[in-house]
């Protein structure tokens, strides 16, 4: 039988999207086991992959944030892996699931979720950006098999890294099955548009800003900003919306189900699961016209120019006061994220890792 190694040390800290994608795979790959190929999930103990939110998670969250302001942090936590990997003779390929491929005796496959460290090192803090970097250049070269979870990632790696189209694979991720329109809604004193994820200077938060103090005072009256996340480095004056701060997984769909309409303004993004969560539950969604967001959305939300307040403000009104155009996306939004599942996603690294393994 052949072994796969995963990497799911993200599931040590609170989950976002690299971690939800890595709980998202794992589950659904142990919930369809393969007779001749066995994954195993690597530097994270198994409570950490059950319990999103248990005390080992919220204990070793504390101990992460620490070690990670140490010089060479990043660079000492990727040499233990490659110690721990090259002691694993078990291991027959090994799934990088967050950009930094350590070195492996075997075929690597490496999941490249956007290439935010090369685009924008500002936005991120800069021994962090530094590290993937570099990391993102060396490894995807070395690896059997590039994973991107949309086809505009893909073609970035091609272009920024010079990687070949042919060893790369764009996988969707998946949906969870809580995100649906029916169930329980989060109560609020007033209805509010919604954004999820985190709060920095690359998810164009500025802009939502200013567009919702764009909208006609009616809709301001009407209506709160909830911001749902944590702050991070560049995160802009956010004194006009309520911060929620990190809301836990299983908090998500009451959440989402409660908001009048979504917002995802972001300058640059890999995928956009909150969005695509956004519109499982059937609320009216508007993004920017990143490309991803575009893809990923596939007609079932509404768009506009990045870093521009006043066609955000047009959309989101449209998607708060036009009826019809409400009706209209959030009949269109389940349907579109319907097609997004885990298993299909697990399914298809399956058939990665044999093209890796062959």
């Amino acid at each position: 039988m052949l072994s796969v190694g995963i990497n799911a040390a993200p599931l040590l800290a609170p989950r976002t999207g690299v971690g939800r994608y890595i709980a998202g795979l794992l589950e659904s790959l142990a919930a369809h086991p393969v007779p001749d190929l066995r994954c195993i999930a690597l530097f994270a103990p198994r409570a950490a992959v059950q319990s999103p939110n248990g005390a080992l998670v919220r204990a070793t969250s504390l101990v992460r944030a620490f070690v990670k302001r140490l010089p060479a942090s990043y660079d000492l936590a990727q040499a233990a892996r490659s110690a721990t990997l090259a002691a694993r003779r078990d291991l027959s390929l090994y799934h990088e699931t967050n950009h930094a491929a350590p070195r492996f005796r075997g075929p690597v496959v490496v999941t490249i979720h956007d290439l935010s460290t090369i685009r924008f090192p500002e936005t991120q803090e800069p021994a962090r950006a530094r590290h993937f970097a570099r990391a993102l250049r060396e490894g995807a070269g070395r690896a059997a098999r590039i994973v991107t979870p949309t086809e505009a990632i893909a073609r970035e790696a091609v272009e920024l890294l010079g990687l070949s189209r042919d060893r790369i694979r764009a996988i969707p991720h998946g949906v969870g099955p809580a995100f649906t329109p029916d169930g329980a809604r989060r109560p609020w004193r007033r209805a509010y548009v919604l954004y999820v994820g985190a709060l920095n200077a690359r998810k164009g938060l500025d802009t939502l800003l200013d567009a919702f103090s764009a909208l006609p005072e009616r809709l301001r009256r009407e209506h709160d900003l909830l911001l749902a996340g944590p702050r991070e480095r560049g995160a802009p004056d956010l004194r006009d919306a309520t911060l929620l701060g990190y809301v836990p997984d299983a908090d998500l769909p009451a959440l989402l189900r409660g908001a009048a309409a979504c917002c995802y303004p972001s300058r640059y993004e890999g995928f956009g699961l909150p969005l695509l969560e956004a519109m499982a539950c059937g609320v009216p969604c508007v993004a920017s016209d990143d490309p991803a967001l575009v893809e990923v959305a596939g007609g079932a939300a509404l768009h506009a120019r990045r870093a521009d307040p006043a066609a955000l403000a047009a959309a989101l009104e449209r998607a708060l006061d036009d009826q019809t155009v409400r009706a209209d996306l959030s009949r269109r939004g389940p349907a579109r994220a319907s097609t997004f599942t885990w298993e299909r996603s697990a399914s298809e690294h399956l058939r990665v890792y044999r093209e890796a393994l062959a």
